[in-house]
């Protein structure tokens, strides 16, 4: 009888828990794809006359052009769409009159702030997303409004600096 109980083989501990902290793995994989999927999806919902509008206004309160040119120089966002050969991003050429054409339902300042704030969302076709994604958290609202009020001014030449 002794030799028989010998034959059942019990778990190894060792075994168990490194299939219980794969698994462990997995799901927290998961969960966190899920959450930056939903983020992006969240922004990308279904576009409307409607789409960021409460953001739009605490932005557009008090925006200043003016603020907004200083802005524009001090996150040196004029390297890559004033400098630039539009080879790495578009310009900010004519920026004030075809950001209302850009993304439909959107209007002017709709379109630049959903691209301030979330670019990845919508990528001019030809370019890449290579802006960087991070300006939701180094901005505040009014900051990017002031950056709208003065991209909207861009409606022909280049902008100086």
């Amino acid at each position: 009888m002794a030799e028989e109980s010998k034959a059942v083989r019990r778990p190894r501990p060792k075994v168990a828990l490194a299939v219980v902290a794969l698994v462990l793995i997995a799901f927290v994989l998961l969960i966190a794809y899920i959450l930056v999927d939903s983020s992006s999806s969240a922004a990308s919902a279904t576009l409307s006359e409607d789409s960021y509008a409460a953001e739009l206004a605490v932005a557009m309160n008090g925006a200043d052009a003016d603020i907004g040119a200083g802005l524009i120089n001090e996150y040196e966002c004029f390297t890559c769409h004033v400098l630039g050969d539009g080879s790495l991003s578009p310009l900010f050429d004519g920026i004030g009159v075809f950001a209302a054409e850009r993304r439909p339902p959107l209007s002017a300042e709709q379109y630049l702030y959903e691209a301030i704030v979330f670019p990845g969302v919508f990528i001019v076709e030809g370019y890449s997303d290579s802006m960087p994604n991070n300006y939701d958290e180094r901005l505040s609202e009014q900051e990017v409004g002031h950056m709208i009020a003065y991209m909207l001014t861009l409606t022909e030449d280049p902008p100086s600096f």
